[in-house]
């Protein structure tokens, strides 16, 4: 089996080298290959990947972004990385990320037996303390996500590993739902009767926005996606549905308030509780333009 991985990205200078450095201390020793999908960085992260040619096997830089075009997103690059890889399967890792020496080999010996597999996600390596929630509490770190109210599972794409007969059969990630397209691809392939399987033994330490500005706009995104996403494959909205999304930012808005004249009084676990509101509060935002935004064709993607 030959493995692909997969790695995207743009401006990762900060982060890219220990994402590097993690591959060069992987124990599997099989074919495998590192395909960096550059989606047009004006900083020196292919520099830092250039470092790497005699440390990682196939070690190669695919261009993602033609200008002067517009920007895509990291869908995109993998999508441009996987159209050039050579690979039986195909393991997703992200340049702000850091995976674990024994992430390949698990995810390898798993892939054996399952089409689709994906990692654990890991929070307290990469993240300071005060921005971590409770153990076990963080998403994809005992299981798959479970989107409650849509009859699917799903996972992060940074932890994907699937099968080149899963590509070929299910096609490339959407251009439809740039911030989501991990959940979407996961129903669509859900819906193809494959399964996902949790491979706990490979581990993603996985970085998170760790201002409240990067945290609102990560929750905006996503809560716009998610919500269409949900809307694309079967659930109602309606103009009571709409009201209830308003009334819930009006509640948290006031929420808000306090949060901050807490934060001010320095009073503990003040400035956690007002990052988590601001991620909060984007996805409630996000949420609403996701109703009110039309939705593609079913046949995106």
């Amino acid at each position: 089996m030959m493995i692909s991985v997969l790695l995207p990205c743009f401006n990762g200078e900060k982060t890219i080298k220990n994402q590097l450095d993690a591959l060069t201390q992987q124990t599997w020793t099989g074919d495998w290959e590192v395909i960096v999908s550059n989606n047009g960085s004006t900083d020196n992260s292919m520099k830092i990947v250039e470092q790497f040619y005699d440390r990682l096997p196939g070690l190669k830089i695919v261009e993602a972004y033609t200008p002067p075009e517009p920007r895509l997103g990291a869908y995109h690059s993998y999508n441009v990385a996987m159209k050039e890889a050579k690979g039986d399967v195909f393991v997703l890792c992200e340049a702000d990320d850091e995976v674990n020496s024994g992430w390949l080999a698990a995810m390898e010996e798993a892939l054996k037996t399952y089409e689709f597999v994906v990692a654990r996600m890991e929070y307290r390596k990469l993240n300071p303390e005060w921005m971590l929630p409770e153990i076990g509490q963080s998403e994809q770190e005992n299981g798959l996500c479970n989107a409650h109210d849509v009859p699917y599972e799903y996972a992060f794409g940074c932890t994907f590993g699937f099968r080149r007969s899963v590509y070929e059969k299910i096609g490339e990630f959407s251009t439809e739902f740039p911030f989501v397209f991990d959940t979407e691809y996961c129903w669509r392939v859900q819906e193809a009767g494959i399964k996902i399987h949790f491979t706990p033994e490979a581990v993603v330490h996985y970085r998170l926005r760790d201002t409240a500005n990067a945290r609102y706009a990560q929750g905006k995104n996503w809560g716009e996606d998610f919500t269409m996403v949900k809307r694309f494959y079967g659930q109602k909205t309606n103009f009571i549905s709409l009201i209830k999304a308003y009334i819930s930012v009006i509640k948290y808005s006031i929420q808000g308030a306090f949060l901050w004249i807490l934060l001010m009084v320095g009073r503990p676990n003040a400035k956690k509780r007002l990052s988590d509101w601001a991620w909060g509060m984007g996805w409630l935002r996000g949420n609403i333009k996701g109703i009110l935004r039309p939705l593609p064709a079913k046949s995106a993607g």
